[in-house]
């Protein structure tokens, strides 16, 4: 039997992921207001929790959401097109409960939503996950996280939208911190290294498509083995 091994060895390109600083507007509420949030029900900015100034607290049933821009001086779109990750980092205080003490009062857990999107130029969505929950916090209120990914090409704008609902009458979640960061790879082709790895698998091919006529079309992996008389085994 004759074996004959090929190994094809990839241009590998040392990519770099980086990581952006928080995109968000105004998500600590530290000057009193919901400036660059669009607010719908029930929300007011008050200063009743989680060790700041401010924070944002939703009534009986409201929302908050806010879309930023991907791209910027230093990422274009070519590097958005590699494929990206967005985080999202929520502080939320939750204290009612329906146990005896609780610090928040008495009632049903009110619940909470926070959705994460990645979208083209045009505001369509490429990517979606959404998280709603009825966690109970301390009085100081938890972080949670969330993440969206997209591996396709055109993500181009990011948002976020976070929507609270009152179970007893006592006011709804409040909110803090609101950070999303953005995980991207930096590396862009030139047209050079493209026109390299381009012709690089066209010879592939053309040097697989020589041996045709003595190698069967079915393989195993990448080993490509032909019958031969029982003579000897010779390793390539």
């Amino acid at each position: 039997m004759i074996r004959i091994l090929i190994l094809l060895f990839p241009l590998t390109l040392f990519a770099e992921t980086q990581t952006t600083d928080n995109l968000i507007t105004n998500g600590t509420f530290e000057n009193n207001n919901s400036n660059g949030w669009t607010t719908n029900g029930d929300v007011q900015v008050l200063g009743d929790c989680c060790g700041s100034s401010y924070d944002l607290e939703f009534g009986d049933s409201g929302s908050i959401e806010q879309s930023f821009n991907l791209t910027s001086d230093t990422i274009t779109q070519p590097m958005l097109n590699n494929g990206i990750t967005l985080n999202s980092s929520v502080l939320v205080q939750n204290g009612e409960c329906a146990v005896a003490g609780c610090w928040g009062g008495q009632g049903g857990a009110d619940a909470f939503t926070i959705r994460l999107q990645i979208r083209d130029i045009d505001n369509n969505v490429l990517a979606t996950t959404t998280q709603e929950r009825t966690n109970v916090t301390g009085i100081n209120g938890k972080d949670f996280s969330d993440s969206v990914a997209y591996t396709g090409s055109n993500s181009n704008i990011g948002n976020i939208f976070i929507s609270g609902t009152d179970a007893s009458n006592l006011g709804g979640a409040n909110l803090d911190n609101i950070s999303v960061t953005m995980t991207y790879d930096d590396t862009v082709l030139s047209a050079i290294q493209t026109s390299q790895i381009s012709t690089t698998f066209t010879n592939v091919e053309e040097t697989l498509g020589l041996t045709e006529t003595i190698i069967p079309e079915t393989f195993e992996e990448i080993f490509f083995i032909i019958q031969e008389p029982e003579i000897s085994s010779i390793v390539f």
